[in-house]
């Protein structure tokens, strides 16, 4: 249960009989407040009472938390300016991460399952070795596109079951392909905090005791062979999956039409994205412009993460082609802040936390921090360092300094902002959905704006 006041925090007074009760009370602090000593005092006399001076507070705490989960009676208040937008915004995020944590927990259940159906014992040993790499990178991941199947489903149908699973388990083996083929082009050595399989191969291959002047190259070429040979496994593992589970579904047409759909629009963002590192570095007649990065955050990432899940789940539960249109408006603006969001972290987060190497500035990557930045005094300080094969960490920092007096990060932020602003407005005046499901979408926003990897 999660109580908050209709009217700020004066609403609900102090009762040990609702003290009894709680197990956490959140105290949204403001800074212009002067009585939280006196609600402390008052609360933590028989729950566990959280202060909060921002959300940002508030989110470490309840990933950190183990006792605070959705069995919890919770109550939020705040101080005496704390309005009730944002005690809301807690509420909202509260019951989305429960829900989030739920439901991926059930995903990763589902996706071991898979998994293991996917080994066949009397494939090759060479084919059944390629084919545990894969299940190794095909687990353990945020799960968030399944998720949003998930969402999207029963935004759409009356049945609270777990039908959408096998379409939330393709997606996420499409995914875990895609990122295969992703992790040569961005010549990455981890994904998910682990070794990418290319480079698995690699560390394999050195072991061998016969070499020449060529193996160094034919190490290189064939572990990245073998890389696009399982990447394109997977993503017949998961057409498979989806015709199997769903052959005796009247919407399995256009199912299939919007998934193969959504597969065409990250391979074109896919190859924007691969295109314009090299022109903007070799052809000096090439001048990068916002407008195709924000195509491949369209196509790449709007679709590829969080419309094209929604959609899906959406169709499965039988919504209408209008309902899913409206979706789609809302969630295309917070697919491009997700991006810039991953953009921004990719520079400015660590490699620890992201569970990747830094490869965006080796890569020459095209960001809407990058395409700021050159159209600025300071393009020659950044091209001393933007594309550099071997990069220290000190250049790493000098690069993160060039975006921010640029200007870069300032307005990477402010383009962010702006776009999860419009998302959560569409949201807001959408008069189709339901408010659970609009208040777990504003919880969701939240969650993306709040995230550190």
């Amino acid at each position: 249960m999660i109580l908050i006041p209709k009217v700020g925090c004066n609403e609900i007074k102090y009762d040990s009989n609702i003290a009894k009760k709680t197990d956490f009370v959140i105290i949204v602090n403001d800074e212009e407040s002067s009585n939280v000593g006196d609600l402390f005092s008052l609360w933590n006399q028989k729950s566990k009472v959280i202060i909060c001076n921002d959300i940002s507070d508030y989110y470490d705490f309840i990933k950190r938390e183990k006792k605070f989960t959705s069995n919890s009676n919770i109550l939020i208040i705040g101080t005496k300016n704390t309005s009730y937008d944002s005690l809301l915004e807690y509420k909202n995020l509260t019951e989305f991460y429960f829900l989030y944590i739920k439901t991926i927990k059930e995903i990763d259940k589902n996706m071991n399952k898979f998994n293991k159906t996917f080994i066949n014992k009397k494939d090759n040993p060479i084919v059944r070795e390629l084919m545990d790499n894969f299940t190794v990178m095909n687990s353990g991941g945020k799960y968030i596109r399944a998720f949003l199947i998930s969402l999207g489903y029963h935004l759409s149908s009356k049945k609270e079951d777990d039908y959408y699973m096998p379409l939330a388990v393709a997606y996420e083996t499409f995914q875990t392909s895609i990122l295969v083929h992703d992790d040569i082009i961005d010549k990455a050595d981890t994904r998910r905090g682990k070794t990418t399989i290319h480079k698995k191969y690699e560390e394999k291959f050195n072991k061998c005791d016969l070499k020449d002047k060529d193996f160094d190259n034919n190490k290189i070429d064939t572990s990245k062979a073998l890389a696009l040979c399982i990447g394109d496994v997977g993503f017949f593992l998961s057409s498979n999956i989806i015709t199997t589970s769903y052959s005796n579904n009247s919407n399995l047409a256009r199912l299939l039409k919007l998934y193969n759909d959504i597969l065409i629009y990250t391979g074109k963002g896919e190859i924007i994205d691969v295109m314009l590192p090299f022109v903007g570095k070799y052809d000096s007649k090439y001048n990068v412009i916002e407008k195709d990065i924000m195509e491949i955050y369209r196509l790449k990432t709007a679709w590829y993460t969080i419309t094209g899940p929604l959609a899906l789940g959406m169709t499965l539960g039988g919504a209408s082609d209008k309902a899913i249109t409206s979706l789609e408006k809302l969630a295309e603006p917070l697919g491009i802040a997700f991006q810039i969001k991953d953009d921004i972290l990719g520079i400015y987060s660590s490699a620890k936390k992201m569970g990747k190497n830094n490869s965006d500035i080796e890569e020459y990557k095209q960001t809407i921090l990058y395409s700021y930045t050159i159209n600025t005094e300071y393009k020659d300080e950044l091209l001393k360092y933007y594309g550099k094969n071997t990069l220290t960490e000190k250049d790493v920092e000098k690069v993160r300094e060039i975006f921010t007096k640029s200007g870069a990060y300032d307005y990477a932020i402010k383009k962010q902002e702006e776009l999860f602003n419009e998302s959560k407005e569409l949201i807001r005046i959408n008069r189709s959905m339901k408010k659970d499901y609009k208040n777990i979408l504003q919880g969701f926003i939240t969650y993306l704006e709040l995230r550190d990897k």
